[in-house]
């Protein structure tokens, strides 16, 4: 708690306005996926919460007025959504990734992963353009162990670089279900288990 109380411990800044133009000293990032958050950190340790969300209403809703309010930002550009942010020059590594999709029934999925020690570094030249890949993919790694007391089952659940994920779906992080089968491919035992 005292280490908290100090201000030691800073919230990262928020970058989330349309970069439209170069300026000296500063480079423009464009991410390859269309909505998400990206958390970042510079040389000197500043951390940097880079965000391409939608703007919401007071109330936390979209819809309409966003859309038209975004418009008179500047975010849409002869029909072209203007995705740059503006970054100063230097050395950035990445720690942690949102990465937002809807799916056919118009429910959020988030695919959040962490990783203090860093997922990857890389470089934002001034008055240059640095296209930012995120990797999307997800990797599950499951094990059973047979013990005195039953089945033990670990699971890992990955992101980029083994970087620890939670996947969450209309704001709550879905659990994984499992099943044992015997070896006529019967189900013994089966249930839900949760992590992150």
């Amino acid at each position: 708690m005292k280490f908290l109380a100090s201000g030691a411990l800073k919230p990262p800044r928020s970058i989330h306005a349309v970069s439209k133009t170069k300026v000296a000293g500063r480079g423009q990032l464009t991410p390859t996926f269309k909505r998400g958050v990206v958390l970042l950190r510079d040389t000197r340790g500043t951390v940097y919460r880079v965000g391409w969300e939608p703007i919401t209403s007071p109330s936390g809703r979209g819809g309409p007025a966003t859309r038209k309010r975004s418009a008179a930002k500047g975010e849409r550009s002869g029909g072209r959504e203007t995705t740059s942010r503006s970054l100063a020059a230097g050395k950035y590594t990445i720690t942690g990734y949102r990465l937002i999709r809807r799916d056919k029934r118009g429910a959020t999925w988030v695919l959040s992963a962490t990783a203090t020690r860093g997922i990857r570094d890389f470089n934002v030249v001034a008055e240059n353009e640095k296209v930012l890949e995120i990797d999307p993919s997800v990797v599950v790694d499951c094990s059973v162990r047979r013990t005195k007391l039953g089945l033990r089952i670990l699971v890992s659940i990955t992101g980029e670089i083994e970087a620890g994920v939670s996947i969450y779906r209309k704001g709550r992080r879905i659990p994984i279900v499992y099943r044992v089968l015997d070896r006529q491919g019967q189900v013994v035992a089966m249930g839900k288990m949760e992590y992150g």
